[in-house]
């Protein structure tokens, strides 16, 4: 929200914006359409959209479990003016892990910061992916992962207590974005091999 009128929110994530600032417009719930501001009135909305559904710990599994999911990148304006996050946010300590596209880094819960030795462009994929291990391997720790173009980018963030539910996000300005959770491989592959993050280790 920007201001009172409130004109884009839960309840309406597909209004337009009354004093023609830039926005995100969501669309078939998933994909996300950057609106740039109108001429004259250029100010550029900070857009946080969280997934409808959470990541959560799997009960009694005797396998490694994962969830993952993918975006597509498109600037709406020069990079310069383009911003990207993307991640999971804690429900259990309103902590984040994310990806930070602009300075290339990773950020843990403690908000410790690790370099990524990569650059980003248009049309860019970045997925994140969070693995439980089996509820029997309690020697080992559920961790999280982040990809772009279809490879894996730094060090995997190990997670310790409190690891029981995540929020998928995207924080962005001046980018749309195709979101894809995995519904429907066959028609729309990740561009990421996630078999690899489900082989007992």
């Amino acid at each position: 929200m920007c201001c009172t009128n409130n004109c884009i929110n839960t309840e309406n994530p597909s209004g337009n914006c009354v004093k023609g600032y830039g926005y995100g417009k969501l669309i078939d719930g998933e994909n996300i359409k950057y609106i740039n501001c109108l001429e004259g009135k250029c100010f550029d909305q900070y857009i946080l959209v969280y997934a409808e559904n959470s990541f959560k710990a799997p009960q009694n599994s005797l396998n490694y479990s994962l969830y993952y999911f993918e975006i597509k990148c498109k600037f709406e304006r020069e990079k310069s003016s383009v911003w990207m996050n993307i991640g999971l946010r804690n429900l259990n300590t309103n902590k984040y892990i994310y990806y930070y596209a602009n300075n290339a880094k990773i950020y843990n819960e403690k908000d410790e910061a690790f370099n990524v030795s990569i650059n980003w462009k248009n049309n860019d994929y970045f997925g994140c992916g969070l693995v439980y291990p089996p509820s029997n391997m309690t020697n080992k720790s559920p961790y999280v992962f982040f990809t772009q173009n279809g490879k894996e980018i730094g060090e995997e963030i190990l997670l310790k207590d409190n690891s029981e539910s995540y929020k998928p996000f995207v924080w962005l300005k001046s980018l749309s974005v195709e979101a894809n959770f995995g519904n429907n491989l066959e028609a729309k592959p990740f561009k990421y091999d996630i078999s690899d993050h489900l082989i007992l280790k």
